[in-house]
């Protein structure tokens, strides 16, 4: 069985990076990897303003601090995050998204929403939410032992 399920999960990789090939085709001016970078700042940011540190989105993502330093800049650049001055550390940026990064995420979402309802068109609305709810343990589990390899 775990064979089985190996090769599945390398197909859905491919897939997946298909997704992340279509996506590009569409929107060129909008690397897939940023979106991923403002879901990570809309969802560990704290909050009216849901602001977050840099180190907190370097662990939250498995990226090196300079390459989110780098994919910060970026989307600085492209007017997705604003850094603001931390009220509780005035030494210290916090991240926050721009509305244009909160249209985007928006965007993105309906996007591989549309990609989804698509591909499970012809399923039966128990099917998918028994996928959904093994999928979401399945993700749990492997997050958790990722983590223990980590900090090894």
């Amino acid at each position: 069985m775990e064979d089985v399920l190996a090769t599945q999960l390398l197909e859905l990789s491919q897939l997946v990076r298909k997704a992340r090939q279509q996506w590009l085709r569409e929107r060129p001016d909008v690397p897939i990897g940023t979106i991923g970078l403002l879901k990570h700042i809309d969802d560990i940011g704290t909050g009216d303003d849901r602001c977050c540190h840099a180190k907190d989105l370097a662990g939250r993502s498995g990226l090196d601090p300079s390459t989110v330093s780098r994919a910060v800049a970026a989307a600085v650049g492209q007017s997705l995050v604003e850094r603001r001055v931390d009220d509780t550390d005035r030494r210290a940026a916090a991240l926050a998204l721009t509305p244009a990064g909160r249209e985007l995420i928006v965007a993105a979402h309906a996007w591989f929403g549309d990609l989804l309802e698509h591909a499970l068109a012809d399923w039966e609305p128990m099917e998918v939410r028994r996928l959904s709810l093994g999928l979401g343990s399945f993700i749990g589990a492997l997050s958790g032992v990722l983590e223990k390899e980590n900090a090894r």
